[in-house]
Formats: structure tokens, sequence, C-alpha cells
């Protein structure tokens, strides 16, 4: 009965939240509209001629989608070079696992190529959206299809709850700036050092990267299935210098990628005169959502339960520390209230929620349906009262 209580007051808090935006968001959409066909104008009129990519209309969308495909191949690739490298060169691959359990080298590529295209607020809403999604859809859909029982450490849970509260002062102040970003940086440092120094000294290993652990694991000279090259490549893969030419290629094809997909959404927002966040809260974090969702249900299926779990805990920390700070090296981003008193509660309601599920030792499809439902309420909320979303002109 007290667990239901619990369960209950919180979901009455997300919906009170999300309905009271919904009732005072016409307002803020009605006041905010005069502006946001000056700042769908101030884009385009502010765009550079030397854009490597300008697209417009369905080419825009297909920029997007193929852009993000190469992005996120040369993720993959990048990440196999990488660790290769290191383990060559005697790297521990221990903290390659651990650091790799968080890290989103996708959205840090996205998030800089946007920033040069002055479009921080399409990054800020990714990395907002991604935050609130990791619980909201690829927990909830990895829960709805394996429901599991687990024990996750309480310093864990502890750094869920807090962690995101490093936000609350820039978002007091109304910006997130460089100074910000450096802050957020060096938090995320500590953050990720802790989890290390708690998992070295643990008899159970809990936050490490599947696709990592994959590659470590195999023998040196032996590639996994995942990885297996053609009999060319296998021979030269031998030498000391294949791996860092082909991390360095991985690079140019983030390069190429992240690209494509900035060209994309400015083509889009220009399009169809959508503001930035809002695109960078729903299209691109769905997009960006598909390696994680991934990430995590097939470890879920294989009943690597504290794989699947530590991966979640690792980007949700990654996502509101360095993610948020890296676009705010970038370039300052000026926001709207909205992201105060609607997109920040409802992320720390949605991490809350989940946690307590965590901490009760079980994620069940019940637990998914709703998490997945109040999910799909705030987007539906987001897309019918902020098409002026979270930032100010």
């Amino acid at each position: 009965m007290s667990e239901r209580r619990v369960v209950l007051g919180a979901v009455v808090a997300i919906v009170a939240i999300i309905a009271a935006v919904a009732v005072s968001g016409v307002v803020v959409a009605q006041d905010g509209s005069g502006g946001s066909g000056g700042e769908a104008g101030g884009s385009e009129g502010g765009e550079e001629g030397g854009d490597l990519l300008d697209v417009s209309g369905w080419a825009a969308v297909a920029a997007l989608l193929g852009g993000t495909v190469v992005l996120m191949v040369s993720v993959e690739v990048l990440i196999h070079a990488l660790v290769r490298t290191a383990i060559r060169f005697r790297v521990s691959a221990f903290l390659l696992a651990v650091v790799f359990s968080g890290f989103e080298f996708d959205n840090v590529a996205f998030g800089v190529f946007t920033g040069f295209r002055e479009m921080q607020d399409v990054a800020l809403g990714l990395a907002l959206g991604n935050a609130v999604s990791i619980f909201g859809l690829t927990l909830a859909l990895g829960a709805l299809l394996f429901p599991f029982e687990i024990d996750v450490p309480r310093e864990y849970l502890a750094l869920l709850v807090t962690v995101p509260l490093v936000l609350i002062a820039p978002l007091l102040t109304g910006q997130f700036t460089p100074t910000n970003g450096v802050l957020l940086l060096f938090i995320a440092v500590a953050v990720f050092a802790y989890v290390l120094k708690r998992e070295r000294e643990s008899d159970r290993s809990f936050m490490q990267s599947e696709e990592v652990m994959e590659i470590v694991t195999v023998a040196d000279g032996e590639e996994p299935p995942s990885t297996r090259l053609p009999t060319p490549l296998r021979r030269v893969s031998r030498y000391d210098w294949f791996w860092p030419i082909v991390m360095m290629l991985a690079i140019g094809g983030i390069v190429v990628g992240a690209e494509g997909s900035a060209a994309g959404v400015e083509g889009v927002l220009s399009t169809w005169e959508m503001t930035g966040t809002v695109v960078g809260l729903t299209l691109v974090t769905l997009l960006y959502t598909i390696d994680d969702l991934l990430l995590i249900i097939e470890p879920l299926r294989l009943g690597y339960y504290d794989i699947a779990v530590g991966g979640v805990i690792g980007s949700l920390l990654f996502f509101v520390t360095a993610n948020v700070g890296i676009v705010s090296l970038v370039g300052t981003v000026d926001l709207a209230p909205s992201t105060l008193y609607f997109h920040f509660p409802v992320l720390m309601g949605v991490t809350g929620l989940s946690t307590y599920f965590l901490h009760r030792g079980r994620m069940t499809r019940w637990h998914g349906a709703l998490l997945l439902g109040l999910y799909v309420l705030y987007i539906l909320v987001t897309l019918q009262f902020f098409g002026v979303a979270p930032v100010s002109e």
C-alpha cells in the first residue's frame, strides 16, 4: 500500500506540473508567437555563407536522417578503434569500460556542430530531451519488453537524484554560459572519478559499457562478431598504426555526419518555422535515442541487468553535466522561463520516480507503461504549448 501511495503521489505531482503548464502555456505561447517568426527569420538571416551544407524542405529531412546514420555508425567504429588503440598501448580496460558507460560521442558531436551554426538551443534541447527520455522512453520500453529485478547500489541512486540539481543555478540566472560549461565539465570529471573509484573497490562491477567489455574481454588480435574484419584487413590490423588510422577515419565520419545532421536541423527549422529547442526535445531526441535503446534492450534480453541499468545511470549523469557543459562552452544559451518551471521539474519528477522504482529493486511492465505514458504526455504538451520553447530569443 505504501508503494502505491508513493507512486501515486509522484505521478500526481508530475501530471500536475504538466497540466499547470498546459493551462499557462497557452498564454506563454501567445505572448511568444509574435517573436517566433522573428526568431526563424533571424536564424535564416544570420546564416553565414561559409556553411558546408545548406538544404531546405525534404532535402533537409534527408540530410538529418542521413547525417544521423553516418554519425552513429562512425561513433560505433570510433569506440571500437579507440578501445583497440588503448589496449594496444596498455591503457586500463576497466577504466575504459566505466568511462564509456555514459559517454555519448554522437550527442557531443551534434552539440558542437549545431553550436557552430549558432543553434545551441537545439543542442540544449537534445541534452534535456535525452535526460528525460533515458527514463521515460529507454528504460520504460526496456521494462515493458523485459521486466527485471535488480539491486542498485544506493550511492548511484543518490547520484541520480542529486547530480541534476547542479543545473538549478544557471536555470535561475536564465542562461548557460561558458563559465557554467567549465564548472559542469569539472563536475562531470568528479562524478565519473567517483564512479571509477567505487567500481574499482566493489566486488561487483555495475556501471560498465557492454560494447566496450565485448571488445576488451576477447584475446588480443581476435575479433568479436560485431567487429569481424575481412581477411585482408584482419592481417593489417595486427600493426600498431592500423587502429589509430581507423580512429581518424571514424572522426572524419563523425564530422561529416554531425555537419549533415546540423544542416538538416537548420533546414527543418527554416522550412517549417519550428523553434530549435522543440526540435531538439522531440525529433532529434527520438533519433539519438535509438542507439541508447538498443544498448539497453539487448543487455536486458540477455539478462545483464546491471549493465543495462548502469548504462542508463551513466547516460543521465553525462547528459546533465558534460553534455550541457560542452553545449555551454560553444556559446551562451539564453533560457525561457519554461525551462525552469516546466522542463526541469519534469526531468526531476521522472528521474525521481524511476529512482524509486529502482530502489524497490524491480522494474515491472506497469512501471514501464507509467513512465512511457508520462513521457508521451510531456512531449504532447511540449509540442502543443511550447512552439517557443526553453530558450529565449
